[in-house]
């Protein structure tokens, strides 16, 4: 049975734990707001719908809002304590100072196991369904969307206008498309005296593909200095909009992998990569490939370290709060909190350096990923010896 000391330090900790992390997730949440409120506007969502992209949405920050959570209620408990003069009190009790810090690494560690265990199956789930239904909305709303006589440009890399369109947002006359590649070294030009919008495969729970059928026209190609190379006329013609292929390459990306499925990508990926790099390179495109191949890989192995790294960085945050969060006396322990908070922001400032680095190649994932949580450790180790009391 935990004693009364344990108890009393982790319900102080628990509260404040639980306001930060509920405020680092709406705080997050924020960057995506203008995108759902967009949704809900311009294609009239349910609100029932809304919750479920932002409760999947939130899900996906457990693992960014955990550790900051976790640091900062572990520096706003002990100061507290030390304010109240408790940390003195248990002290002259003769409690040692990995006692005191006991209720917090156990609690920390239920934590960190939760966010682990989660982050290997429903976060990723959570990621699947968010953008699934992202991609479902913003197909099925290109329905409703198209106006008569207004520019509608919505589809990427392209810009439709028809003169008049049926109620229901199916049917157009006088229709013109303006299309543009990636590169803008082409453009295309159509113009169509009929067309209508398909909708193919579309069910209730996945994204439908969609495709403008075009009727009696004709398309022009432009290069990129402005000149006419081809004029071709047509009595049908279909545009893909939104297919079914570009669906399921959306919903193939690592961040949606369970860590089983991503591994298992990671290997297989390893394993072409490998037979490929047995053979010389024929040219600049089989060179372009294989470094691709290589950025794939090492993008997958960040994704896949990353979930595991949530762990460690709860514990430490919560170690080197602990260590810098108890003050010397009341009103002093400020420039802790100060020197803390610029540990926090050089943590993630060198991991991201590092993981940018690993993105080029110059080191490797588990390298970058892992060795900005060595140097905390050690760093937190150091302030934790230095705690001005034996034990």
């Amino acid at each position: 049975m935990l004693k009364v000391t344990t108890r009393y330090l982790a319900a102080n900790f628990i509260p404040p734990f639980a306001i930060g992390f509920v405020f680092f997730v709406a705080f997050l949440i924020t960057f995506y707001m203008f995108r759902i409120i967009s949704l809900i506007v311009n294609k009239g969502v349910e609100i029932g719908t809304v919750l479920g992209m932002v409760s999947n949405l939130s899900v996906s920050f457990f693992p960014l809002a955990t550790p900051l959570a976790v640091f900062f209620a572990t520096i706003y408990t002990l100061n507290k304590l030390s304010e109240d003069s408790e940390i003195i009190a248990m002290r002259s009790f003769g409690i040692t100072k990995f006692k005191i810090y006991l209720p917090f690494l156990l609690v920390s560690l239920l934590i960190g196991g939760m966010i682990f265990s989660l982050n290997s199956v429903y976060i990723p789930k959570a990621n699947a369904n968010f953008k699934n239904t992202i991609l479902r909305l913003t197909s099925t709303g290109m329905l409703t969307s198209i106006k008569s006589g207004q520019f509608f440009t919505d589809i990427p890399n392209a810009t439709l206008f028809a003169e008049d369109v049926s109620e229901n947002g199916d049917n157009f006359d006088e229709v013109f498309l303006h299309l543009k590649d990636k590169s803008g070294s082409e453009q295309r030009i159509i113009f169509a005296k009929k067309g209508s919008l398909v909708k193919l495969y579309a069910d209730e729970q996945q994204a439908p593909s969609l495709r403008l059928h075009l009727r009696d026209g004709n398309i022009t190609k432009i290069n990129g200095d402005g000149d006419q190379v081809e004029k071709v006329l047509f009595e049908q013609y279909d545009f893909p909009i939104f297919n079914a292929d570009f669906v399921s390459s959306s919903l193939d990306k690592d961040s949606m992998k369970t860590n089983k499925e991503l591994y298992k990508t990671i290997e297989s990926r390893l394993r072409d990569y490998n037979y490929m790099m047995q053979t010389p390179a024929k040219n600049e495109d089989d060179t372009k490939i294989r470094k691709e191949a290589k950025k794939t890989i090492v993008k997958s192995q960040i994704e896949y370290y990353g979930r595991f790294i949530t762990l460690p960085q709860i514990i430490l945050f919560v170690l080197l709060g602990f260590a810098l969060g108890i003050k010397k006396g009341r009103g002093g322990g400020s420039g802790n909190t100060i020197r803390a908070i610029v540990f926090l922001l050089g943590y993630y400032g060198l991991y991201f350096f590092l993981i940018s680095l690993a993105q080029r190649g110059a080191i490797g994932a588990a390298l970058a990923s892992f060795s900005p949580s060595v140097l905390l450790l050690c760093i937190s180790l150091y302030y934790f010896r230095k705690l001005d009391w034996v034990g």
